[in-house]
């Protein structure tokens, strides 16, 4: 099968499509023929060696986390999934493969495609869906009234993040440019700030929640418009200061819970029309290398997917 493929921690010249042997399914997975196959900038990060010590790679590595297809074989173990059904979800933290024909995944983390959707919609919603909803529904706890910061609006978490907030009545803030303006709008912000020209610090104050998706200046910054006692919230590979800044801020870094209840729980977000797929790009597989290209400007909006079949 084709896949795309990475020999050791490297920059996007080390990656290329080659042929691999089609993966069996252990005791508890299910071979999946992959349809589509988001692309998270987690995927460049850790083959960059960005985030080693909380992910580390077998060589040679089949990329990708984010999936959507139908399931193949099935492990001996597997009574919850069967031949044929329409699965999405996100590959584990320890295993990989989904930008390929095929990739062989624990059936516990996929759950049943809603019918109204794409594959390619499918995959580009899982990763962002089960990040945002442990940050913001696990650990901030969004209610409605509360005043929410999401930086970087316009990418995959933003979006989803902004629609979730949105729905559970919160009143929403978001940075982005210029030019992405009416996509966070649509999506549901109340305010937009530009990141380019406006310092969010400026405008902004006396907020409940940040979810901080930068890391680095932008972190440090986001105390500055939280109120005494509000949490500043992030998963990103920049490591946290030794010291924070202000000692009445709670800050959390979360690990998000990789399962089929996650999944499910996102089935529910669509079906009430509470969140939806934003696909902004859509590449072959043999095209992989120059969709990886776009996510790593840091640019692009909303979701990229590789459509494999």
């Amino acid at each position: 099968m084709q896949a795309l493929v990475y020999d050791e921690y490297c920059d996007l010249s080390g990656m290329r499509i080659t042929e691999v042997a089609k993966p069996k399914p252990r005791q508890n997975d299910v071979v999946v023929e992959v349809h589509a196959a988001g692309i998270n900038p987690i995927d460049w990060k850790v083959r960059e060696g960005q985030m080693r010590g909380r992910f580390e790679l077998d060589f040679p590595n089949v990329a990708g986390r984010d999936l959507s297809g139908i399931v193949m074989e099935v492990g001996k173990d597997v009574t919850s999934l069967n031949r044929g059904d329409h699965v999405f979800g996100t590959c584990p933290p320890n295993r990989w493969g989904s930008h390929a024909e095929f990739v062989a995944v624990d059936a516990g983390v996929l759950g049943i495609k809603p019918s109204d959707i794409s594959h390619v919609e499918a995959a580009s919603i899982s990763l962002v869906g089960l990040t945002a909803l442990t940050v913001l529904e696990k650990t901030a706890m969004i209610e409605p009234g509360m005043d929410v910061l999401i930086h970087a609006g316009a990418g995959g978490v933003g979006a989803f993040a902004i629609q979730y907030s949105k729905f559970c009545g919160a009143k929403v803030f978001a940075t982005a440019s210029e030019a992405n303006f009416d996509f966070v709008t649509q999506l549901g912000a109340d305010k937009v700030i530009d990141y380019r020209t406006v310092d969010f610090r400026d405008v902004l104050s006396n907020l409940d929640v940040v979810y901080d998706t930068m890391g680095g200046d932008t972190h440090l910054k986001s105390y500055d418009v939280l109120r005494s006692g509000g949490l500043l919230v992030g998963l990103n590979a920049d490591p946290l200061p030794d010291e924070k800044p202000r000692g009445d801020i709670r800050v959390e870094i979360p690990l998000v819970d990789y399962d089929r209840a996650g999944v499910n729980r996102i089935v529910e977000l669509l079906r009430v029309k509470a969140v939806r797929p934003s696909v902004s790009a859509v590449f072959a597989l043999s095209d992989a290398i120059d969709a990886y290209k776009l996510s790593e400007t840091t640019h692009a909006k909303g979701k990229i997917v590789l459509s494999i079949k």
